[in-house]
């Protein structure tokens, strides 16, 4: 067997290729092509198998296993060799051509006429045991698509094709050399054409799955167009717009979890909510529907004057599509920075870093610019919806507007109006604790704060905004 081909450089192996020689020829090229796709199918199934990612293809795992076995113990080695006998063997039968042609002599002229077609023989074997390989390759390549690394997908596809072409090849090769036969070679024409009528109906069902898998991403790609182009008209939307109220604020926190929900599916490969209090995560939407890198941090500085200096809580960089956490901090505090930035991201255009001090939906402390208060603004709309909030309010303290009565006092308590008037001093007294309770006419539940994963204050601040709480 000629080895050589495989020793020397790929651009060496081009050349010969398109030298325009018969060696290597195309029995050759289809199956360096299989050997291609082999080589891809073993790297995605190598990915798959990597510590990380075990677990989430820990189902078909065994099965792609079994098929790397096959293809590097079994499929590759025979591809390396056909390659190179493909080579040896149509050298050959071209050389026996020559000899022919060139024979004047026509006793001899027939018998080299005779082995030439022997040799062409071997060389129609070739391309179809090559094709059998590709069929192979083929069908692992469209289970390692569907089953293994989704982001190697295209390694998957390359590889599914490869094959394909490969094994479409490999029937036109054979087809072509059944020319030069004639019929006292019937029953070796008729095996071989019995081969490749097989072989060609695993062609088309295999196009047609190649073909598949490509629309398959394009639906991807589809959905994920329609979620982009929501995004994108409601950024154009809010940073365009130099005069915003609160209204406004509110009403871009609501399109974009209005987004969220409607392209979940998509947004969350797997395990898609089904709730509409799991899509306020603010890291989750930065990263895969606003396309930033999102990372925590307890390294981010300090930042202020002279007078008060303050400890970084988040930064964000629209330019370099980055936004920081510092992890220094409580988890609502974390929270509502994170989704502070998001109002950054929604409304409004910095062309340079920014750093925001920790806020944790509370009152303000010192003057703030319109910006930070927007942020501020559409941090609590986003993370305190007022659908929910209304209906979780509801189901807590059994009414749309809880007022201090005899009823209410003894559900909260088991006290009259006037204690808990008392203990609550005030409206903000109050509402901070509704946002705090977790007991109400004697059923227990998670705190409204807890719930929404916001600081009391900031959620009995969001209770006085809706209006459901009188004192």
């Amino acid at each position: 067997m000629d080895t050589k081909l495989l020793d020397i450089s790929t651009e060496e192996l081009l050349r010969k290729f398109g030298a325009g020689n018969h060696k290597p020829g195309s029995g050759s090229a289809a199956a360096f092509q299989g050997m291609i796709s082999a080589k891809l199918l073993v790297t995605v199934i190598s990915l798959t198998n990597e510590e990380k990612r075990r677990p989430n293809y820990a189902g078909c795992l065994p099965k792609l296993l079994d098929m790397n076995a096959a293809i590097e113990d079994r499929i590759f080695p025979e591809l390396t060799k056909l390659f190179c006998e493909d080579a040896v063997q149509f050298d050959k039968t071209i050389k026996s051509r020559q000899a022919r042609d060139l024979e004047k002599n026509p006793v001899k002229k027939a018998r080299l006429a005779r082995q030439a077609l022997g040799d062409l023989k071997i060389a129609v074997e070739i391309p179809l045991s090559i094709a059998s390989l590709s069929v192979e390759l083929a069908q692992i390549a469209g289970f390692v698509f569907d089953n293994a690394f989704k982001t190697a997908r295209g390694d998957s596809q390359v590889a599914l094709s490869g094959a394909v072409a490969a094994l479409g090849g490999c029937l036109s090769i054979v087809q072509l050399n059944l020319l030069s036969f004639g019929s006292d070679e019937y029953d070796w024409i008729e095996n071989a054409r019995s081969q490749s009528s097989q072989l060609k109906s695993h062609f088309g069902e295999l196009s047609l799955i190649a073909a598949s898998k490509i629309e398959a991403l394009e639906s991807e790609v589809d959905k994920k167009a329609h979620l982009y182009k929501d995004v994108n008209m409601l950024l154009k939307q809010s940073k365009s717009n130099k005069k915003m109220s609160n209204a406004d604020v509110e009403n871009y926190a609501t399109q974009l979890q209005r987004l969220v929900w409607k392209h979940r599916d998509k947004i969350w490969s797997k395990n898609a909510p089904t709730n509409p209090l799991q899509i306020l995560i603010p890291d989750v939407l930065f990263k895969k529907v606003l396309g930033y890198d999102y990372l925590y941090s307890n390294e981010l500085g300090l930042n202020g004057n002279q007078t008060e200096m303050s400890e970084v809580a988040g930064i964000i960089d629209q330019q370099k599509k980055l936004v920081l956490i510092s992890n220094d901090f409580s988890p609502q505090v974390m929270a509502f920075t994170a989704a502070h930035e998001l109002g950054h991201a929604i409304l409004h255009n910095q062309s340079v870093l920014h750093r925001d001090i920790p806020v944790d939906g509370g009152e303000s402390k010192g003057r703030r610019n319109p910006q930070e208060l927007q942020a501020d603004k559409f941090a609590s709309y986003f993370l305190m919806p007022r659908k929910q909030i209304n209906e979780i309010f509801q189901t807590f303290f059994l009414t749309d507007k809880f007022v201090i009565d005899e009823s209410n006092a003894f559900n909260l308590i088991q006290g009259s109006p006037s204690q808990l008037k008392a203990e609550c001093r005030s409206l903000r007294g109050l509402s901070r604790k509704l946002a705090k309770a977790e007991y109400f006419a004697g059923i227990t539940f998670k705190s409204l704060a807890d719930v929404f994963n916001v600081s009391v204050e900031a959620m009995a601040i969001r209770l006085e905004e809706l209006g459901l709480v009188e004192y």
